[in-house]
């Protein structure tokens, strides 16, 4: 009971009741598959004592994108891999609030090892789906439906595609206020402005009402560690912003809002050589790649535009030209602050700068490939 007050009421999912102060596996009934086995989503609900409000978080909505099933599995079950002990980060009698957990939103693709669904879909181009309408709308109808109206906020877990790496950055609408100091009290260095294609879970939740972040952690097909472990300390910072656990923020020591920013392309095909690494900065006209030819014959250098940070960059050495590079934040104000940190472990005030890069582009209007809309109702 909670002191001083009623009984906190069961909270419903999926015609289940569950007791406040208690924590349980369920499942998200989709249909059947081919075999004639049960299609479900598993689900973790973890129903607090006390009042606050609801967060659910999704992983593998793409099912190649991993980083995010451990980021859950360790919010879930502690390091140890063990629930319901001292391990714990979420301790449902002091929990304020309820945690909607789905580390595996897409497991049909989880276990092809596949981006798309198995109807050859981009899932995240789907929702909030539909109940008569194909595969991978009904897919995103039963989990849209399932969680969304009953969800005060959503974080949304993913990974580069297996063409490229992410450092870990979060992307949401910065007109929202709301979407915007969630992603702050995320505490990634990298923030970008996005309102998410059409379709995608985060913007249509947000339009729902339910204010939505994303967070890109790394690549596909694997468990990164480092990824997951800031991965999962953002997540607890969003928990605690929102009040439901205890504990202090942990801020980043830079911060940098990023309304446009610039992907360097391939001015010709070849065999890709990048000079730099993920997350590493760089300076104006600093050589960061190159590109030969199978003989070894060097076709171009590429050089950096301007200051900043390398966010994501291309992992397939075969090239072609135009083809996405590196992803570069342009640096101005907190250029030299963030120089003078990088190879420093103590704790030191955040700077944050809003980067609108003139020459730069949003998020949205970045092309990599043919953007599959739902299908006409």
């Amino acid at each position: 009971m909670v002191s001083g007050s009623n009984p906190r009421k069961k909270f419903e999912f999926n015609g289940e009741l569950i007791e406040a102060g208690s924590r349980i596996e369920t499942v998200i009934q989709v249909g059947i598959d081919p075999l004639g086995r049960k299609l479900e989503i598993p689900c973790f609900i973890f129903h607090g004592l006390n009042e606050g409000p609801t967060v659910s978080i999704t992983s593998a909505i793409h099912g190649d994108e991993l980083n995010g099933v451990s980021i859950l599995h360790f919010l879930i079950h502690g390091y140890d891999h063990i629930p319901n002990n001292e391990d714990d980060f979420i301790d449902v009698n002091k929990l304020k609030g309820t945690l909607i957990l789905i580390p595996i939103a897409n497991p049909e693709s989880v276990l092809l090892r596949q981006r798309r669904t198995t109807d050859g879909r981009d899932l995240n181009r789907q929702f909030p789906g539909r109940p008569n309408g194909n595969h991978s709308q009904r897919l995103a109808h039963k989990l849209f439906s399932s969680i969304i109206p009953k969800s005060d906020y959503l974080i949304d877990i993913h990974t580069a595609p297996g063409t490229r790496i992410n450092l870990n950055h979060v992307r949401t609408n910065f007109d929202n206020e709301v979407c915007k100091n969630l992603a702050k009290a995320f505490g990634s260095n990298i923030v970008l402005h996005s309102l998410g294609s059409e379709g995608t879970i985060r913007r249509e939740s947000t339009d729902y009402g339910c204010p939505s972040i994303l967070l890109e952690t790394g690549s596909s097909n694997s468990f990164q560690i480092k990824n997951v472990e800031d991965g999962l300390a953002g997540v607890l910072n969003v928990l605690r912003y929102l009040e439901m656990i205890d504990g202090e923020i942990k801020e980043p020591n830079f911060r940098v809002l990023v309304r446009k920013s610039r992907w360097i392309r391939a001015p010709s095909g070849g065999l890709l050589h990048c000079l730099i690494g993920i997350g590493e900065l760089v300076e104006e006209n600093q050589l960061i790649a190159q590109i030969t030819d199978p003989f070894g014959h060097k076709t171009n250098d590429i050089f950096a535009p301007c200051n900043g940070i390398i966010v994501s960059i291309a992992t397939i050495p075969l090239t072609r030209t135009g083809d996405p590079l590196v992803h570069l934040v342009p640096l101005k104000k907190t250029f030299e602050h963030v120089k003078s940190i990088l190879d420093i472990d103590e704790d030191l005030e955040c700077k944050e700068e809003l980067v609108n890069d003139d020459e730069g582009v949003q998020l949205d209007d970045m092309v990599f490939e043919s953007s599959e809309k739902t299908e006409p109702k």
